[in-house]
């Protein structure tokens, strides 16, 4: 069970003030995890034994606490490559790398068809670990803050090489166990990685004959692959250009709408509220999406936020349609000046358009 969580924190903007400044030069130049990506091997089929190779996490079992296990953390965030498990049981199965664009730089992104591959990945990169519950309308996780060893330990040996000498994140520093955490404040990429996992499957799980309009089933998986790219690609925006992600409604809102507006034109509130398994006047069903993003909250919290997320939703759809050049970036920038009960309240068009003009 998730630990409490406090309404009045819930509904706060995190975005402000960073979301409220003029949106820098797009896109953004890539983080220096990317590099290391790139070099790792050209786009193309992987298997889980070469993604645990370089993601060691991946080696270990999916325990409670294994995380907090001394083998864990001496492999993991003490670089000690001794500690990996020398023969791990690993699933079988064809992942798919690349590196991918958007207008806030570049990420890895390791995808499957196959369900059990990916809540695997979930468990033992997501969730470090941990034997998590995983929504089955959940089919992708921006992963943030993942340590990468190797790079730890070839940050070191350039220490003790004297070739960071210069690097102003440690100027008069001689000792490695100070400079570590000045270059990581410096660089928060430096030594970890941002990576997006995807489940190549339909948005939410919904099948193409039940959408409004139906869709052909290719038609609906390719579209779903377009929502999901530029969803997930939201969340690392909201990351690198407002210092801030969450599991949150207000983000779902913000992640969905750049989706639905790269996949169809349009944001449509009711498509989704289906897939959140948000109804007026009732908790969401116990295996909806919209639980994983309401955890903390109690029950009539829980319908209220629900409720707000409703009007919300549907005042989105409608600043939208009378918005029809507006570009991704500014309808990001626009939903993340806009706080969840802003974006509900009756004067919520007026507000998203007066944000156009700061």
């Amino acid at each position: 069970m998730s630990d409490p969580v406090d309404l009045s924190a819930y509904l706060a903007n995190p975005f402000l003030p960073a979301a409220s400044e003029p949106l820098p030069t797009l896109p953004l130049p890539d983080e220096s995890h990317v590099a290391g990506w790139r070099s790792w091997r050209p786009d193309g089929p992987v298997t889980p034994a070469e993604l645990a190779e370089r993601m060691p996490q991946a080696a270990f079992a999916i325990e409670a606490g294994m995380a907090k296990s001394p083998a864990y953390r001496a492999a993991i965030l003490s670089a000690d490559a001794t500690a990996i498990p020398s023969n791990p049981t690993l699933p079988e199965g064809r992942l798919d790398f690349s590196v991918q664009a958007d207008f806030a730089g570049h990420l890895p992104v390791v995808g499957t068809h196959d369900r059990n591959l990916f809540e695997w990945m979930f468990r033992t990169l997501g969730a470090r670990c941990e034997p998590v519950p995983i929504s089955p309308q959940v089919h992708a996780l921006l992963i943030t803050g993942l340590i990468a060893p190797g790079r730890v330990t070839a940050t070191h040996e350039a220490w003790d090489a004297g070739e960071l000498r210069d690097d102003p994140a440690v100027t008069g520093i001689d000792q490695w166990n100070q400079a570590m955490p000045l270059l990581d404040k410096a660089d928060p990429t430096r030594f970890r990685d941002r990576l997006l996992i995807v489940h190549d499957d339909v948005y939410a799980g919904l099948d193409a004959s039940s959408l409004t309009p139906p869709l052909d089933s290719a038609t609906w998986l390719e579209k779903s692959r377009t929502i999901r790219h530029h969803h997930e690609f939201a969340h690392y925006a909201t990351r690198r250009l407002f210092q801030n992600m969450r599991l949150n409604l207000h983000d779902e809102i913000i992640a969905d709408s750049m989706g639905f507006l790269a996949a169809f034109g349009r944001f449509d509130a009711a498509l989704f509220l289906r897939a959140m398994g948000i109804q007026p006047g009732h908790l969401p069903p116990p295996d909806a999406r919209a639980w994983t993003y309401v955890q903390g909250l109690s029950e009539p919290e829980v319908l209220q936020v629900c409720g707000l997320a409703i009007d919300a939703a549907r005042n989105t759809e409608a600043w939208l349609e009378l918005m029809p050049n507006i570009s991704p970036p500014h309808v990001l920038q626009s939903l993340a000046r806009t706080s969840l009960p802003e974006l509900a309240g009756p004067q919520s068009i007026e507000r998203l358009t007066s944000t156009l003009e700061r």
